[in-house]
């Protein structure tokens, strides 16, 4: 191999060295969003418990962000398989379940999600950054119209 041959060959792997760890971290960044959808979900179901008269609208916001979370996990799936399992165990169930919580509580919750998805969304690009910026739009109107 030439050396000019071989210094192509570095670059290109140093190229797909950097992508892919590119990927990796956006792989990662994306993990807590994960698990703030799955959580917000779970809150959203135990709240029916003691919120009857609003369990549509609290069964709507749990599917949607149950949602989010499928659409999050199949994203760092793509960018990075290994990192699925991550999101995977991010999902399971928690031994105990946690207390219901107030609306009040619910909505400052989901307030939070939708402002981290946001601010995520800013500091990506592509794809990824219109996802995120989707999560908080939706996660935002829930709040404002579900749970109002």
């Amino acid at each position: 191999m030439s050396a000019g041959a071989a210094a192509v060959a570095t670059v290109a792997a140093c190229g797909d060295s950097a992508e892919v760890t590119a990927k990796q971290k956006l792989a990662d960044q994306l993990l807590p969003q994960v698990a703030s959808a799955n959580a917000d979900a779970t809150a959203a179901t135990a709240a029916v418990a003691t919120n009857p008269d609003r369990a549509a609208a609290l069964t709507v916001i749990a599917q949607e962000r149950s949602t989010h979370a499928r659409a999050l996990t199949d994203e760092i799936t793509r960018l990075d398989s290994g990192r699925a399992e991550s999101a995977s165990s991010s999902a399971a169930p928690s031994p105990s379940p946690p207390a219901p919580p107030t609306i009040d509580q619910l909505r400052a919750q989901l307030t939070a999600s939708a402002r981290s998805a946001g601010d995520l969304a800013v500091q990506t690009q592509g794809y990824v950054a219109g996802l995120l910026g989707s999560i908080s739009a939706g996660t935002t109107t829930a709040v404002a119209v579900q749970l109002s």
